[in-house]
């Protein structure tokens, strides 16, 4: 028999519910978490811009002396302490999250929009209500949660862990080309749900950044940008964009007939035609900007790489060649294989 309801309650509600006293955020089996200002501020950009956040669990009492409901709550009180903190201007959204509200406390958004900020205390939160339940029926409800509980790969641990500006343009770049991963067959369904996207994406902006790197290195860049981002996201936004229009322009058919369509191929693809239109640190060659004209011939030079992993019985592949397949099928994702395969295919378009 179902012993819980599951209901929306606006912001404003919550709000009410703590300055009358009828909030409890620190009930005994509460988590102690702190989060940082960072995911204060990605979570309130999160609700500005209207998208949905996690459910929360209430356990509602009635105190029978006061006639009053009392709500604890057992799951969720670092995300209602950081939006009842923000609406009492305990802190700001930062400008990285959000050029137009960031910088600002609750009480000036409407110097900005006179709508925000009923907005924002409309915003509904999705909260399964636990009525008088026990303490023992809320461990089992919890032990039962976990145990369908999905490992998270090293990925979903990244962006579990953090929200910074690189955060934000790894996960709108890989969602921005969605259609294309998919169409190419470059990525599956199943593996955009456990974020494959946004790994991929992710290593591709670093090598923008950074110059080629090993995939292995990919944490240690989200921890190192989490703390200084120097870098336009909005620039490197428009570089990915203009590369991966690029490689649409070449391939007029698509990439999921050829051998670029496996991540560690397409990886070398595109770092090469970004290295020839934008460079890339630490890759000595030449740049050069692909048009419209040169889009038949570099098609034509690239089918090379295809050939090289059909070779016919008594086919001699050169050193180079051979070379460039032997890193096609071992380590793939170290960094001196990375920047030899890119290297091999910008000589191979600069031809």
């Amino acid at each position: 028999m179902k012993n819980f309801d599951s209901r929306t309650y606006s912001i404003n509600d919550f709000l009410e519910w703590s300055n009358n006293g009828q909030l409890e955020l620190n009930p005994k089996f509460q988590r102690r978490s702190v989060w940082t200002d960072t995911a204060r501020s990605y979570l309130m950009d999160t609700i500005v811009r209207g998208k949905p956040i996690p459910k929360v669990f209430i356990r509602q009492k009635l105190n029978v002396q006061t006639r009053q409901s009392i709500r604890e709550v057992v799951d969720g009180q670092q995300r209602l302490r950081t939006i009842l903190s923000y609406l009492k201007d305990g802190f700001m959204i930062s400008k990285k999250h959000h050029p137009i509200f960031g910088g600002l406390y609750f009480s000036q958004l409407n110097q900005v929009d006179e709508n925000i900020q009923g907005s924002i205390l409309n915003y509904e939160i999705s909260t399964d209500l636990l009525v008088n339940m026990p303490d023992p029926e809320i461990l089992d409800i919890f032990g039962r949660l976990n145990s369908y509980s999905v490992t998270l790969n090293e990925q979903e641990k990244i962006n579990a862990n953090h929200f910074g500006p690189f955060k934000t343009l790894a996960d709108r770049v890989a969602h921005t080309f969605n259609s294309f991963w998919l169409d190419n067959k470059i990525l599956a369904d199943k593996e955009i749900l456990r974020m494959a996207d946004v790994n991929l994406s992710a290593d591709l902006l670093i090598a923008m950044i950074e110059g080629i790197k090993s995939k292995k290195q990919i944490k240690g860049f989200y921890a190192s940008y989490e703390r200084e981002f120097n870098h336009d996201p909005v620039l490197l936004e428009e570089n990915f964009s203009s590369t991966i229009e690029t490689i649409q322009g070449i391939f007029t058919n698509g990439l999921k007939e050829t051998e670029f369509r496996r991540i560690h191929i397409f990886y070398t693809l595109f770092t090469g035609i970004c290295h020839l239109k934008f460079g890339i640190p630490g890759i000595d060659k030449p740049q050069r900007e692909i048009t419209e004209n040169d889009f038949a011939r570099v098609e034509s030079r690239l089918d090379n790489i295809n050939s090289i992993f059909v070779t016919e019985e008594g086919q001699q592949l050169t050193a180079e060649e051979q070379r460039f397949l032997e890193d096609s099928r071992r380590a793939t994702t170290d960094k001196a294989v990375r920047e030899r395969r890119t290297n091999y295919l910008i000589d191979l378009i600069l031809q």
